[in-house]
């Protein structure tokens, strides 16, 4: 009888590796993809609300935009983000899509007034 549990027992150990074996890749491509969206998401959110404070806070004393840039990739660095090439592409996106809204809105008040 001890035979019996001792083979039951290391079927059921091999069942057990071989799941894992097949599961783990699959977990962890899941993962990968799902924190790497998570944490592009997470950095557009920043890049976006730093731009707009950098606007807000340099708007009228910066009009060539360098100390703006150098607030947003600064506040970004000390989030320990990476300031790439593509993260200054996306926070030219941020200050081009803030630019359209206060376009827009200059546009709307000029001409109800």
């Amino acid at each position: 009888m001890e035979d019996l549990y001792g083979i039951i027992g290391k079927l059921l150990a091999a069942l057990m590796a071989g799941l894992l074996a097949y599961l783990t890749p699959k977990v962890r491509a899941w993962l990968e993809a799902n924190t790497s969206r998570a944490a592009q998401e997470r950095l557009c959110l920043l890049v976006q609300s730093f731009a707009q404070a950098a606007e807000q806070l340099y708007h009228d004393t910066d009009p060539s935009g360098e100390a703006r840039s150098r607030f947003v990739q600064e506040q970004l660095a000390a989030l320990g983000v990476e300031v790439t090439e593509a993260v200054r592409n996306m926070v030219e996106g941020a200050v081009w899509e803030i630019n359209m809204e206060t376009r827009k809105a200059c546009a709307a008040g000029g001409g109800n007034g």
